[in-house]
């Protein structure tokens, strides 16, 4: 081989050689490398740069430098720390590096810990990030990707200052037609991903707007949003369309640490629709909201902090299912079907049920409670701090309507205690198909008007019950009572007719029928008890304790003969008694008054009208 051709290839050897040297990491005791790197991030910047680790260098493709057990500090080494321990990676701009700069092209973060302000005085990261928007507003140079890997994040929660921190964070920025990130962290324990895209930072920054793909996951739900944004001096403004879905409130107010009106009465929760926001106020102008299998449309807006959320919904449903609404009620007073005495004890407290405000007006054309048919349904539900009221404006009911208002209030004094007050009106319900509906057997059947009002307080259930007072009116006209003919059961001397057959043909129009109780520590004293057919006249007495959940009473049926008839008229007596929910009818006994006939049993306060807001009954004679 010639010299020149030994030469030749030597050469290419050693060009070859020195290319993959070039394109291998070498790892070098060099602080003057973190020195000039760090040189250049205090003047982009504003952040200063020290390593206690070895220096890795690659040349090609591109400059790339890694520090090991790094410390990011603002300003100057005595400065706020940014960020610490971990492996910081950078790849440098190869011209701008050529003239003595530092330019930073992809910047990597792995294993540090990283720290945002932890007060409002608090002004870390506040430098960098003007330096960077200035920049960018001047069109300077920037990086074009960020990596952060395994890092820790420690700062504050911006709602009450509390200390939070983020684990496993991964976070991918890629930033050049358009800015777009990715990541997932962890945070209370649970494991998020997040995504945003097509941001156009420099619109932003000269007061524009931007477009934005914005997505959040956690294991209860999801939430995804699209349209356009802005920055002023009021804060971030936004429009578009957005969905969120929640598998589980319970799990999901528990990850965030937030809370919302009536939250344990709801589990699975879905609002998808357009909506506009600004600071801390977001309005949905068209709205679609589904819980509980419903699904309602309208209007709303919902505000967060820093005091209490507040929701406020104006929603209109084709039907409704409410007895998932039902079971979360008796689910929180204990008649949820599970301990019979259990329900005594549970607490009234509203506090779980109040840690939001909630302004809801709901409309249907149909509704059903388990197997109740509702029709022309209008409602609505006010929660505030120091309460909940409820109002039914307008229901139908098996031909009647019904409308009633509740109100719960925590005493000022002690916020275990809770005050009760309920008033409503039905008027035209069909007692035998109410009852057919609830799987009963429809022995009464006619057109019912009544109303109650009633008032108690306590802090449990069993307190509320015994201290009930107020009074409850039911009045029905032109009915009938199916399965039991009373003309016949007087001519036996007080025995129903034995079989089937006679039951089943057994019936007793009336003219009318009324009853009264009037409460009193959770005892309802029968004031009126009348009945009256062409045939007959009845009369009840009688109380129904609500703490003991019993009845005890007696019913006087004797025949109706005219006034002029001196003839003596034989009374048949029965004897009610037991839990409300299993009666006991004891046996019939004959009997007859001194003048022979059976009085209509009355008692004070029989004579007020059905309508009667509050009585007050003197002594007895």
């Amino acid at each position: 081989m010639s010299p020149r051709r030994t030469l030749s290839a030597v050469g290419l050897g050693v060009l070859v050689a020195g290319l993959v040297a070039a394109c291998l990491p070498w790892t070098v005791e060099a602080p003057g490398v973190a020195r000039f790197v760090g040189r250049g991030l205090e003047r982009s910047w504003g952040v200063s740069l020290s390593a206690n680790g070895a220096t890795e260098i690659v040349l090609l493709p591109l400059p790339r430098v890694t520090f090991a057990r790094v410390r990011l500090t603002e300003g100057d080494a005595d400065g706020a720390v940014l960020a610490s321990g971990g492996r910081l990676s950078l790849q440098l701009d190869t011209a701008a590096l050529l003239t003595g700069r530092v330019a930073v092209e992809s910047l990597t973060l792995d294993g540090a810990e990283i720290r945002l302000p932890e007060s409002p005085d608090d002004t870390r990261w506040r430098n960098a990030a003007e330096r960077l928007a200035g920049g960018l507003a001047e069109n300077g140079a920037h990086p074009r990707r960020l990596v952060l890997t395994r890092a820790t994040v420690i700062g504050q929660d911006p709602r009450d200052g509390s200390p939070q921190t983020a684990r496993d964070v991964e976070l991918t920025v890629a930033w050049r037609a358009s800015l777009a990130l990715a990541g997932s962290l962890t945070w209370n324990g649970a494991r998020t991903q997040f995504a945003v895209a097509e941001l156009q930072p420099r619109a932003l920054l000269a007061g524009e707007t931007s477009p934005f793909a914005a997505s959040l996951a956690w294991p209860a739900g999801s939430l995804a949003a699209e349209g356009s944004g802005s920055i002023t001096d009021d804060g971030v403004k936004a429009t578009g369309t957005g969905s969120l879905r929640i598998r589980s409130l319970s799990e999901t107010l528990a990850w965030t640490g937030g809370d919302v009106a009536l939250a344990p009465l709801a589990e699975d929760l879905s609002v998808e629709g357009a909506f506009e926001a600004a600071s801390r106020e977001v309005q949905f102008p068209n709205v679609r909201v589904t819980t509980g299998g419903n699904v309602l449309e309208g209007a709303g807006s919902a505000g967060f902090g820093p005091g209490r959320n507040a929701v406020q919904a104006t929603l209109a449903a084709e039907s409704l299912n409410l007895s998932p609404l039902l079971a979360g009620m008796l689910r929180l007073t204990g008649f949820d079907g599970g301990d019979s005495q259990g329900w005594r004890g549970r607490s009234l407290a509203l506090a779980p049920l109040t840690s939001g405000d909630l302004d809801l007006r709901i409309s249907a054309g149909s509704a059903r409670i388990g197997p109740v048919p509702i029709t022309d349904l209008a409602c609505g539900v006010m929660v505030r701090e120091s309460g909940i009221e409820a109002s039914l404006g307008r229901a139908g009911l098996r031909g009647g309507t019904v409308k009633g208002r509740i109100v719960l209030a925590s005493d000022a004094g002690d916020r275990a205690l809770t005050r009760v007050k309920a008033q409503g009106h039905v008027d035209g319900i069909d007692l035998g198909a109410l009852m057919s509906d609830l799987g009963g057997t429809a022995w009464v059947q006619g057109a019912t008007r009544g109303s109650l009002v009633l008032e108690g307080s306590g802090p449990d259930a069993g307190t509320l019950a015994g201290s009930v007072a107020g009074r409850i009116a039911l009045r029905s006209e032109d009915g009938v009572i199916a399965g039991l003919d009373l003309a016949d059961v007087l001519q036996r001397s007080g025995a129903a007719a034995p079989g089937t057959l006679a039951r089943r043909n057994g019936r007793t129009p009336y003219e009318h029928a009324a009853l009264s109780l009037l409460f009193s520590d959770g005892v309802g004293e029968v004031v009126e008890g009348s009945f009256a057919s062409n045939a007959l006249i009845a009369s009840l007495s009688g109380r129904l304790d609500l703490a003991g959940r019993r009845v005890e009473a007696r019913a006087d049926v004797a025949p109706r003969a005219a006034a002029s008839e001196g003839t003596p008229r034989h009374a048949a007596s029965f004897e009610l008694s037991g839990p409300w929910d299993a009666v006991n009818v004891g046996p019939a006994i004959l009997a007859r008054a001194a003048d022979g006939t059976a009085a209509r049993f009355r008692r004070p306060g029989s004579d007020l009208p059905l309508g009667i807001r509050a009585y007050a009954p003197g002594s007895a004679p």
